[in-house]
């Protein structure tokens, strides 16, 4: 629609004459009506520019194509840091079905720890968009719940031969090679601080009542895991922590040798070019007057005409 300043008659802009007299011109941003060119290329210009906008749109709202994956791992291994009782010795776990967690009734601390080869199973260069650990708990003192706590260890560990009878709680003599509470590597090379090298920071925690299975997921979790893809060499896995502060305490989860060992579940990005669309058929081509897509076209019969009709252009 054209727009005429008012109490000026329509044929001052129609009169040729009052156009020289005035030397005014009616022009656009986009384009001058006095230009040689013709409507017609004009109008391609214009339509040109909308479709080069409705493109940049389109683009922007497109989802990316990379496909998240998913892998399941089982700990390649996992053992107990039984509190150190001079009579006793040092004890570990390392092919025993049982880790265990808290304090127990006789008032001795009993910390698990568990690692998992997340280079070896992950592609180098993913992004770890979620990680999950499940537990089976398959035995406790009390049906109270107690917090229990993933700390990332700062050092590594050993497993070597060592197997606690009965349920396990007491442990066994560490063998060469056992984490032990003392010991990384029983029996030459000791933990900085005894019970184990962890962060202070907390990794994840979750609520442990009765014996059933649990689950830890949080986004230091999958720092964590990203941290070890990227840098396999400090990947020492979690240090599971329990309520220490009265006895009693103590949760027995199952390990990798058991029937219902570890899961850590990883969704992630692999890294490189991403996956190319499935062909489809080429649809027949549309008459040089339709050639834009359907959304386009849409888009551009509702803006061009207007736009026409404010420049003055419409036939």
């Amino acid at each position: 629609m054209k727009v005429e300043p008012p109490g000026i008659p329509k044929s001052h802009f129609t009169n040729r004459r009052n156009e020289l007299k005035e030397d005014r011109v009616l022009r656009s941003p986009l384009l001058n009506v006095n230009d040689v060119r013709s409507r017609s290329t004009c109008n391609q210009v214009i339509s040109k520019r909308l479709f080069a906008f409705a493109l940049a749109s389109l683009r922007l709202s497109v989802p990316s194509l990379a496909i998240a994956q998913l892998a399941n791992l089982n700990p390649i291994k996992d053992n107990t840091l039984y509190q150190y009782v001079a009579e006793d010795g040092d004890l570990s776990n390392a092919l025993g079905t049982h880790f265990f967690a808290g304090e127990t009734g006789m008032g001795e601390l009993r910390r698990g720890a568990l690692a998992f080869d997340i280079a070896g199973d992950i592609p180098a260069g993913s992004t770890i968009l979620g990680v999950t650990l499940s537990l089976n708990m398959s035995r406790t003192g009390l049906q109270t719940a107690r917090t229990i706590e993933l700390h990332k260890m700062l050092a590594d560990w050993g497993e070597g031969t060592s197997q606690a009878s009965g349920d396990e709680g007491m442990g066994a003599p560490a063998t060469t090679g056992d984490a032990t509470w003392r010991h990384r590597f029983f029996d030459t090379i000791f933990w900085t601080t005894q019970g184990g090298d962890f962060s202070v920071a907390v990794s994840a925690s979750q609520s442990v009542g009765p014996v059933g299975v649990y689950t830890w997921s949080s986004s230091q979790m999958r720092a964590d895991v990203q941290s070890w893809l990227d840098d396999p060499a400090n990947n020492f896995g979690w240090l599971v922590l329990g309520d220490e502060s009265q006895i009693l305490t103590a949760k027995r989860f199952d390990t990798r040798e058991s029937a219902s060992p570890p899961v850590l579940t990883i969704i992630y990005r692999p890294a490189g070019p991403r996956p190319t669309p499935t062909p489809r058929p080429r649809p027949t081509p549309l008459p040089r007057s339709a050639a834009f897509s359907q959304p386009l076209l849409s888009l551009l019969r509702l803006v061009v005409p207007t736009a026409q009709r404010v420049l003055g252009l419409a036939n």
